[in-house]
């Protein structure tokens, strides 16, 4: 008797062994990334901060495409200083500085694209919040007034033309990655359980409309992985809505089977050895451990440089 559904991930092997990474998107997305660092990658995640929303991730990438760089006049004034395209933790302390800063990082942005072999990014919601006197669709309402914003579904129409466009501004910088999506297995239980429904569900649908007009562009499930297979209270927090650890992980570990090589998963355990002899506390001869720590460290160096070990 079977108690779980299982279903298979077509393998797509990413041609470099070590590939780079460029991350953007959901929380989940800034999960994974951390996971991918862990593991030895250079990954570089959410320039702006995490980002839910498809129109907010395309305005940020066709910015970044574009280096559009930012004015005094895209920044709100409330006490700090911030623009409604970026996460509610990126705060300035004058106009001068946040233009400064956010160029900087526009910059670095349009660099990370540039090197990256792979651009993974992670769509979390279609339901939007409109800034009624900007006139625009928002990545965090940092705490404004709620009467200051009317929440929007995004339609079927709206939800694909973003999705177009975060490929072809990511094409504009680099032709070459292999581009993919995923939805955030993170359920948005705060404007209602029907109503998260009908927003994953407009990912998905666009989705699958658009992916299979465009070349090295591929979806992973991890959206599907986490309501099919691991759909029990227990793979939950207690908030029910965020994934554990144990299902992070397990996600985390078929993205690894679909998109790597068998010598990169190899690799992969060599440096999960490595953290663990490192991680672990000597009681009895803590200077001798330290030396060997750094030994086993130049020993992986020097036989795989790619790596990057924090």
């Amino acid at each position: 008797m079977k108690f779980k559904i299982d279903f298979d991930i077509p393998k797509k092997t990413l041609i470099q062994k070590w590939p780079r990474f460029f991350m953007m998107g959901s929380c989940f997305a800034a999960n994974q990334s951390n996971r991918l660092h862990g593991d030895g990658f250079n990954v570089k995640s959410n320039p702006f901060g995490i980002i839910y929303n498809p129109i907010s991730i395309a305005s940020l990438l066709y910015r970044i495409a574009e280096q559009k760089l930012y004015v005094e006049e895209d920044f709100v004034e409330n006490g700090t200083f911030f623009s409604l395209e970026h996460h509610g933790k990126f705060t300035y302390h004058s106009r001068q500085n946040a233009v400064e800063e956010s160029n900087s990082l526009l910059v670095e942005a349009k660099n990370d694209i540039e090197s990256a072999d792979a651009i993974v990014l992670t769509l979390g919601t279609s339901l939007v919040f409109h800034h009624m006197d900007e006139k625009k669709i928002v990545a965090n309402c940092h705490k404004l007034p709620n009467s200051q914003f009317e929440k929007l579904q995004l339609n079927f129409t709206i939800t694909s033309n973003s999705i177009e466009n975060c490929i072809k501004d990511i094409r504009k910088i680099n032709p070459s990655s292999h581009i993919i999506f995923t939805i955030s297995p993170v359920r948005h239980l705060r404007s209602g359980v029907l109503e998260n429904s009908k927003s994953k569900a407009m990912l998905i649908s666009s989705l699958h409309s658009i992916l299979p007009n465009h070349e090295n562009v591929s979806y992973f499930p991890s959206y599907e992985i986490f309501t099919d297979e691991l759909r029990d209270y227990r793979f939950v927090k207690e908030d029910l809505m965020h994934p554990t650890n144990a299902a992070e992980k397990y996600i985390y570990q078929k993205f690894a089977n679909c998109y790597f090589s068998d010598e990169t998963l190899k690799i992969m355990q060599e440096v999960r050895g490595f953290k663990l002899f490192k991680n672990h506390r000597s009681l009895t001869s803590p200077d001798l451990h330290q030396t060997q720590i750094e030994e086993k460290r130049n020993a992986l160096l020097k036989q795989y440089p790619f790596l990057i070990l924090s």
